[in-house]
């Protein structure tokens, strides 16, 4: 009788540890079996200054979006005015840590690695050797601002800008110029004819503003994340300095 107890309590035993066995073998198989193309990691805002043949410099920000469009922002330091220019399309998951930009005339692969994106050569391979550090672009804040453009689109906006220390935000619409301080205090006057109006400079004066857009690359002074537009506005005596967009 005892023999058969013993015998019949090791057999419960085995089976509970091969039934856990199996349990771990099947959570380690849903923890490292992700779906494929799943990238959601890469996603976000990665900017940095990338090597350039004939200039100082590329400065270069990209954000990929989850639903797999992207925008990037290319200035070349040191030539044709830092003029900014902005890029939209559509990217793909070549493997669960590279992006490929699908563009018309070219393409562009990225590795994501250790945080960062770094930009591969032609043929889809990490560039090595002492400038390696330099294809790497690194996260910012601030990237993902499709909802707050929406809905400046929706209400009319043709053109928004912000600013720091203090906390400022300037509408413009077909009709009317809009600024904000976050302390409450406001300016809302209608839209004049710019004064300067050039595809590299618009000023638009007014008796209680004035408004001074040029297309020039702008870094965010607190975030660092990167707009086409720099923006200065006067308002009496004090001076506001900010970056800005058209919505288009």
């Amino acid at each position: 009788m005892l023999r058969n107890v013993l015998f019949f309590a090791l057999l419960t035993g085995l089976a509970a540890c091969n039934n856990h066995s199996a349990h771990q073998t099947l959570d380690s198989i849903q923890t490292h079996n992700t779906p494929s193309g799943s990238v959601t990691h890469i996603t976000g805002t990665y900017q940095g200054t990338l090597p350039c043949a004939d200039c100082p410099g590329k400065d270069y920000q990209i954000s990929l979006y989850d639903d797999h469009t992207y925008q990037d922002l290319v200035s070349y330091q040191g030539r044709g005015n830092n003029i900014a220019s902005v890029e939209t399309g559509t990217w793909r998951a070549v493997n669960d840590s590279i992006v490929m930009l699908e563009r018309k005339n070219d393409s562009s692969s990225f590795l994501a690695a250790e945080g960062k994106l770094v930009l591969l050569d032609r043929a889809g391979k990490r560039i090595e050797g002492v400038l390696a550090s330099n294809y790497e672009l690194k996260p910012v804040e601030g990237g993902d601002r499709r909802i707050l453009l929406a809905s400046k689109k929706t209400s009319g906006i043709n053109f928004f800008a912000s600013g720091n220390e203090p906390s400022w935000t300037l509408d413009i619409d077909k009709k009317k110029i809009l600024f904000k301080l976050a302390a409450g205090d406001s300016i809302s006057t209608s839209l004049p004819s710019p004064s300067t109006n050039l595809d590299t400079l618009k000023v638009y004066k007014t008796k209680d503003i004035t408004v001074t857009i040029r297309s020039t690359t702008c870094a965010d002074d607190m975030s660092g994340y990167m707009r086409p537009n720099t923006v200065q506005l006067q308002v009496g005596d004090k001076t506001y300095s900010g970056c800005g967009e058209f919505i288009k």
